[in-house]
């Protein structure tokens, strides 16, 4: 106990051995249903692949399940829910060897996968809050050391019982130790939610909200989509290893049982080893942390490729306890980090996402399955590739995983909310294009209120600029934080709910639709509140009274500054906090673009945030408080825009630019 209180940096033992024990007992389940599956199938009079089927259908509800559990648990207590789970598939394992029937048996599997669904995201979201981020990895490795633990405990127990008493005592015996864990965890109290980083919202938004919001964190979505490759190749894996050993080497139960649980056994090694090397790296740099997750996934596609051509005993056993090895040490890093980039409120349902989407996995298993009908061995070898594509999905998120922590740095929610506070900001912004980086680290900071001018030539990123901000196009690298919350990655209609509006410089209208029609189209966010959108429309006429004479006309007929001030106008309907105008001014007649920075003028001063790209100079520093100069994707310049003029290095090249481009328009 000494020597686990020292490496868990002296935090408190008492919650991740309750944790630890409900985990190993769940265990005792399921790899006991593993082991015995030959012995199972024969007992019913089936297959291989029939049985496979059974086991992968459970699998494919499990996750669905899952999904209520985990919205209750980032609204209610989790505790309570932990000790429900566990007495729920403590009775369906009793009840496992007394099913009559295929379709019962099938039933009651259903029913013993209640410890799957409750430790992945209830267990996940309770370690988060009872440990800080320095002993989180840790911890998740401990936790999870009850998966070889109690699998090697099962599956040594399960066979000798099996080959004593027969199959069905294996699961009367073993679920005696779940009585036990349950009694100890009602002496564990709830942790506090969110006790180690921000929680962005008091209350955890509706499931769609949420859903969004997660598969926007970048290094999230392809670690989920890793997980439907890899987690189908292991899922696969485990139905056949069994198989493959008894009808290849001629194993029965009990010695099936020592290989595997000696493979169980060295995996605790390997979690205690790996999680320690894989903290220092989370701590240092969480991308660190994964890539060496990835290098070691590749190890086990290596040994699933061996394990299938293996002519002897003690080469298929060494494949095994390899792969066994590192899917221990893989499993609670992949869980810290999904903690580290999911916000506190949403863990639980992070968690169940994860195996939700790993279910697009079943699929691989299903086609590993059917080919081991006719083929153990090359059913084994077939999910090799599959696993090392899972892989290379992981090895893309670590180029996203430091940004994607540094989105719940709290100092982001208190400088929102300072005194004039920022209202948008974007650290280290890169995006491309077909592989070709346009924008280089991109740092901006726009306050309540303000309007701020960016500044450049054709092609120094401007634009690109404004749809990275607006979600148009997602960065590569780097974030944007607006009023406080991370909006990286998100869906432009996501962005616009919010409250990010983007005014395209001259085709932001549909030219079939009369005005009034395209006025109505820009009302879609308060579409449901008719007389909110009538009140908008005349204020809309009051301020650009020139489209209030021209409401029946096709917008198409409108002239270039017309579309532009339609434009405008559809964006001024929405009231946004951020509005983001991308060349107002360009191929405009002075009197319409006088006309259109009076509008731009008014809603700044009614409180709307401005944003502005502009080519011409005059027009800029006669609107902006401040301005950003860019060139070639990065900003050379931010300050005051008085301070702007003394720079004639920089507008030189805008000047000479607008001069050229001038000439161009007369000849």
């Amino acid at each position: 106990m000494r020597r686990l209180a020292l490496y868990m940096h002296g935090e408190p033992l008492f919650p991740i051995i309750v944790l630890f024990l409900l985990n190993a007992v769940d265990q005792f389940d399921s790899r006991t249903f593993d082991l015995l599956g030959p012995e199972i199938a024969d007992s019913f009079h089936i297959k291989v692949s029939k049985f496979g089927l059974i086991t992968l259908l459970v699998i494919v509800i499990t996750p669905f399940v899952a999904l209520p559990i985990s919205y209750l648990s980032d609204r209610w207590k989790r505790m309570p829910l932990a000790i429900a789970g566990a007495v729920a598939w403590g009775a369906f394992s009793l009840a496992t060897p007394l099913a009559p029937t295929l379709a019962l048996l099938f039933v009651v599997r259903v029913g013993s996968s209640f410890g799957e669904t409750v430790n992945g995201p209830v267990h996940g979201a309770l370690i988060a809050d009872f440990y800080s981020p320095q002993a989180r990895l840790k911890a998740f490795g401990v936790h999870y050391l009850a998966t070889p633990g109690g699998g090697a405990i099962a599956t040594i127990l399960a066979g000798f019982i099996a080959d004593a008493l027969g199959w069905h005592a294996a699961f009367y015996i073993l679920t005696i130790p779940t009585v036990f864990a349950i009694l100890l965890a009602t002496r564990l109290p709830e942790p506090e939610r969110g006790r180690f980083e921000r929680i962005e919202q008091p209350v955890a938004p509706p499931f769609m909200a949420t859903a969004q919001k997660l598969w926007a964190v970048r290094s999230l979505r392809y670690q989920w989509i890793g997980l439907a490759f890899t987690n189908g190749s292991i899922l696969a894996t485990g139905i056949l290893v069994p198989f493959f050993l008894r009808h290849e080497f001629g194993m029965r139960p009990g010695p099936r049982g020592v290989l595997i649980g000696i493979g169980t056994a060295l995996s605790a090694v390997g979690v205690l080893v790996g999680t320690n090397l894989a903290q220092r790296s989370l701590d240092d740099r969480p991308s660190r942390a994964l890539r060496m997750i990835c290098w070691a996934g590749l190890v086990a596609a290596v040994a699933l490729t061996l394990l299938g051509i293996a002519p002897w005993l003690w080469l298929a056993a060494l494949c095994i306890w390899t792969a066994m090895i590192v899917f221990a040490f893989v499993t609670p890093g992949l869980r810290a980090i999904t903690a580290a980039v999911s916000p506190p409120e949403m863990r639980s349902t992070a968690f169940a996402l994860a195996g939700l989407i790993a279910l697009a996995g079943a699929g691989f298993s299903l086609i590993g399955v059917v080919i081991g009908g006719s083929s153990y061995r090359w059913a084994i070898v077939a999910m090799a590739p599959v696993f090392f594509r899972g892989v290379m999905y992981f090895f893309k998120a670590t180029a996203y995983l430091d940004d994607d922590v540094e989105r719940l740095d709290p100092s982001h929610v208190e400088r929102s909310r300072s005194e004039g506070g920022l209202l948008l900001e974007t650290r280290g912004l890169t995006v491309s294009y077909d592989g070709v980086q346009v924008l280089f680290g991109v740092d901006l900071e726009v306050r309540r209120g303000e309007m701020v001018a960016l500044l450049g030539t054709n092609g120094a990123g401007k634009s690109t600029t404004l749809n990275a901000i607006s979600g148009i196009v997602e960065p590569d690298g780097g974030n944007v934080w607006f009023d406080g919350e991370a909006v990286t990655g998100f869906a432009p209609e996501a962005t616009a709910a919010r409250g990010v509006i983007q005014v395209p410089g001259g085709r932001g209208v549909f030219p079939g639709l009369t005005v009034a029609e395209n006025l109505r189209m820009g009302c879609f966010l308060i579409r449901r509140d008719a007389s909110l959108v009538d009140a908008r429309m005349k204020e809309v006429v009051e301020l650009f009274p020139r489209l209030g004479e021209r409401m029946t006309q096709k917008a198409g007929s409108l002239s270039g500054g017309e579309r532009q001030m339609l434009t405008l106008a559809q964006s001024f309907v929405l009231q946004p906090k951020l509005l983001l105008i991308d060349e107002l001014s360009l191929g405009l007649a002075p009197a319409l673009v006088q006309e259109l920075l009076r509008a731009v003028r008014r809603m700044n001063d009614e409180g709307i945030t401005i944003v502005l790209v502009e080519q011409s100079v005059n027009i800029a520093l006669t609107l902006a408080d401040r301005a950003y100069f860019m060139e070639k994707g990065e900003v050379r310049f931010e300050g005051p825009t008085a301070d702007l003029l003394k720079r004639r290095d920089l507008l030189r090249s805008v000047f000479l630019e607008g001069a050229t481009r001038g000439r161009a328009r007369t000849r």
